[in-house]
């Protein structure tokens, strides 16, 4: 028997899908807050957890984040009902098995999880090929705004929300290198004016070169 654990706020898709991974001889624990899972999971070694991408108290994304930093290797697939596909292709990048849509028919899903317990990585056909529109055009704009190994790591900081001297002070660096570092960003992101740092974070984040 499969020991699942399901996670996701919407009580009638929880309970629902509960019903219907039950009705096919799993084990199924349910859990409708992240962070009360996170305190359950090692515990319970599941074969397979499911999880919705959006959920208030902690995001999917954060959670396969700190599942990794727990050492849980279960196997995740991400649930979603939105046809942004962005965030899912965040997912498989850290580590996802697998993605299923909120509105997949039950025995699709069933073949879709019994071929991720049988280690492969399931993603259906029609969302295959937008994942793929999507990692091209991130190549494209990491080749157009292609930042030093430097600028990418201050970048990665100042998303962070640390101050210039902050951010010197980690790297081992002066406020004034910083400053010169961050002023080739904005070049490189073609940004200017008092609130360069935001635009220089809302344009990396819309082409790809952080992940939110």
């Amino acid at each position: 028997m499969t020991k699942i654990v399901i996670i996701d706020d919407h009580q009638l898709f929880l309970h629902g899908l509960k019903l219907t991974l039950e009705n096919s001889n799993n084990e199924v624990l349910i859990f409708d807050n992240p962070l009360l899972a996170l305190m359950k999971i090692e515990k319970l070694q599941p074969d397979l957890i499911l999880m919705d991408l959006k959920m208030p108290e902690m995001d999917g994304i954060c959670m396969i984040d700190e599942l990794a930093k727990r050492h849980i290797f279960s196997p995740v697939v991400v649930l979603s009902a939105c046809e942004e596909y962005k965030e899912v292709l965040i997912a498989l990048q850290k580590g996802a098995m697998g993605f299923i849509p909120k509105s997949y028919a039950p025995q699709d899903m069933l073949a879709g999880l019994e071929s991720v317990l049988l280690g492969n990585i399931f993603i259906p056909d029609e969302v295959e090929q937008q994942l793929e529109n999507l990692v091209v055009e991130e190549r494209k704009n990491r080749e157009m705004y292609h930042l030093s190994d430097r600028q990418a790591e201050i970048l990665s900081l100042l998303y962070s929300g640390n101050t210039n001297r902050e951010i010197a002070e980690q790297l081992s660096i002066s406020p004034d290198t910083v400053k010169f570092h961050q002023k080739g960003i904005y070049q490189v992101l073609q940004v200017s004016g008092v609130s360069s740092r935001a635009k220089a974070i809302e344009k990396a984040l819309k082409v790809g070169l952080l992940s939110s």
